[in-house]
C-alpha cells in the first residue's frame, strides 16, 4: 500500500511539473512577436510613465487651467500635424527592422536609407522643437525659472560624468 502511495505521490509531482513547464513555455511563446525587438522591455510602457511625469510638471510648476488648456491644445494640434512625419519614421523603423535582421548587414543600405529619411529625422526634430517653444513661451517667467531648475536638476541625475 505504502509503495503505491509513493507511486502516486512520484507520479502526480511529475505530472505537475511537467504542467508547470509547459506552461512557461507556452506563455513565454504567448508574448513572443516583434515588439520585443522594436522596443526592448525597459522601454515598453513608457506612455504611463511619460504621463505621470507630465503629471507632475504641471503640478509642479503649479499651472492654471488656462496654461492647461493651452499646453493640451499645443501637443493636440503638433499630433495632427506631423501625422505624415510619424508615418515615414514608422516606415523607415521598418526597412531598418529587415536590414539588422537580414543574415548579413548591408552597409550602404543602411546608409542610403538613412540618408533617404534624414529630411523626416529634420522635421521630427523641428516639430518637437516648436511645441516645446510654444509651450515654454505659455509659462510665466517664475514657471520658467522652476521648469529650469527641474530640467537642470534632471540633467545631473541622468549624466554619465
Amino acid at each position: 500500500m505504502t509503495t503505491f502511495k509513493s507511486l502516486k505521490t512520484i507520479v502526480s509531482v511529475s505530472a505537475l511539473s511537467a504542467i508547470m513547464a509547459l506552461s512557461s513555455i507556452s506563455s513565454a511563446n504567448a508574448y513572443h512577436d516583434d515588439s520585443a525587438f522594436d522596443a526592448p522591455k525597459k522601454h515598453q510602457g513608457m506612455g504611463k510613465f511619460h504621463k505621470k511625469m507630465k503629471h507632475r510638471m504641471m503640478k509642479a510648476l503649479d499651472l492654471t487651467e488656462q496654461q492647461q488648456t493651452q499646453i493640451k491644445a499645443i501637443r493636440t494640434q503638433a499630433k495632427e500635424d506631423h501625422q505624415s512625419t510619424r508615418e515615414a519614421l514608422k516606415a523607415f523603423k521598418q526597412a531598418a527592422k529587415v536590414l539588422v535582421q537580414a543574415e548579413t548587414f548591408d552597409e550602404q543600405a543602411f546608409t542610403a536609407l538613412q540618408q533617404s529619411y534624414q529630411g523626416n529625422f529634420t522635421e521630427a526634430g523641428l516639430a518637437k522643437a516648436k511645441s516645446k517653444h510654444a509651450i515654454f513661451n505659455i509659462l510665466t517667467a517664475e514657471q520658467q525659472e522652476k521648469w529650469q531648475q527641474i530640467m537642470d536638476k534632471r540633467a545631473k541625475r541622468f549624466s554619465k560624468d
